[in-house]
């Protein structure tokens, strides 16, 4: 996968500032050899609306939904070796939260390491993935929930929409979304939570 975000270009942005070792760092599984298999994506959401128990919502629809595949273990794994804290200096409310209960998981105020949790742990880690990707874009763009097994992924986006993928078989079909009650997006994403789109409390790190 790190393979598919290498740019040259940018390599040498560091290497002209003496810093190529921190891109390197970034792009710790780049050699590893690549494995043949089929994807079956699609982007899925609730209809729901309401941002402040959206991430209480989101984790019990997908409880349901990975108990239906027998998936209770995950890994969460950035796309590129980034640290999970981003902009410590945004203080919108719900973002701090998310930070709070993150330094309280890990013990510390860095983390760039890939997490295990089982499906009990779920609660804390969308509500904070929801927060970060929606509200700091100094994170890592992709931060994949992935089960242990390794046969379906998926991120969130700033709107709440998953962004899945399984891997050499397709157990979650349409068909099985819709009757438990989730929605297929196709074409543009939209943001449930504002009428004006914009993203309340996203602040560029300078």
């Amino acid at each position: 996968m790190q393979k598919a975000f290498y740019d040259e270009e940018m390599l040498q942005y560091y290497k002209d500032d003496n810093e190529e070792h921190l891109y390197w760092e970034q792009f710790d599984c780049i050699n590893n050899d690549e494995k043949d298999y089929s994807t079956f994506n699609k982007i899925i959401g609730i209809d729901y609306s309401d941002i402040d128990t959206f991430t209480n919502k989101l984790t019990e629809k997908l409880t349901e939904l990975f108990k239906t595949v027998n998936v209770t273990e995950f890994i969460i794994i950035s796309h590129l070796k980034l640290d999970f804290f981003g902009n410590r200096d945004n203080n919108y409310k719900p973002l701090k939260k998310a930070y709070k209960t993150l330094e309280k998981i890990v013990g510390d105020k860095t983390f760039n390491e890939a997490f295990e949790i089982d499906i009990d742990s779920l609660q804390d880690f969308i509500e904070i993935l929801f927060w970060t990707t929606r509200c700091d874009p100094s994170v890592a763009e992709y931060i994949f929930v992935i089960d242990k097994d390794e046969q379906i992924q998926f991120h969130l986006c700033k709107y709440g929409n998953l962004h899945l993928t399984e891997y050499n078989s397709e157990q979650l079909t349409d068909d099985k979304l819709k009757e438990l009650g989730w929605t297929i997006i196709e074409g543009e994403e939209y943001d449930n939570f504002t009428e004006s789109g914009k993203t309340e409390g996203r602040k560029i790190k300078l």
